[in-house]
């Protein structure tokens, strides 16, 4: 088990929002930032709640919203927006000297509602989880 720091995590929701409000006035190198960052803030989020939860092991970026969707943090439509969007990251860690910026704006801003919601939804099962979570170090915030 791992101990996950409330405060990070909560940190790292307020990002995600962050960058959903300015994703559809980004252009070029922002553009490529926003987007990278979209998705690896909400994998680390889903890694930490898979780690305090005592969740399966993911075996990929999908697999962890596999996981999160499998556990009800996710809705299936939002994770299959990730999903859509997911498939960008190999342009932007490999193939980053020819990203087709109109392609991957247009397909996060079709898709930007689940990262809008991510935050909710995380709130969401925080709130309706039964268990007693005790891998959360400052758990004195509210969530």
């Amino acid at each position: 088990m791992y101990f996950v720091d409330k405060e990070v995590l909560l940190g790292r929701l307020e990002y995600i929002d962050g960058l959903t409000e300015e994703y559809t006035r980004t252009e070029g190198l922002a553009l490529e930032r926003a987007s990278q960052m979209l998705i690896e803030s909400v994998v680390d989020v889903g890694n930490m709640i898979i780690d305090g939860f005592i969740l399966r092991d993911p075996g990929s970026y999908q697999d962890v919203m596999d996981i999160m969707e499998t556990e009800g943090v996710i809705p299936s439509e939002d994770n299959e927006r990730f999903k859509a969007t997911f498939k960008w990251r190999v342009e932007l860690t490999r193939n980053y000297t020819s990203i087709d910026h109109a392609g991957m704006k247009g397909d996060f801003k079709e898709n930007l509602s689940a990262y809008r919601d991510f935050r909710k939804n995380v709130y969401a099962f925080f709130e309706n989880e039964g268990q007693a979570i005790t891998a959360f170090k400052g758990d004195q915030h509210d969530v």
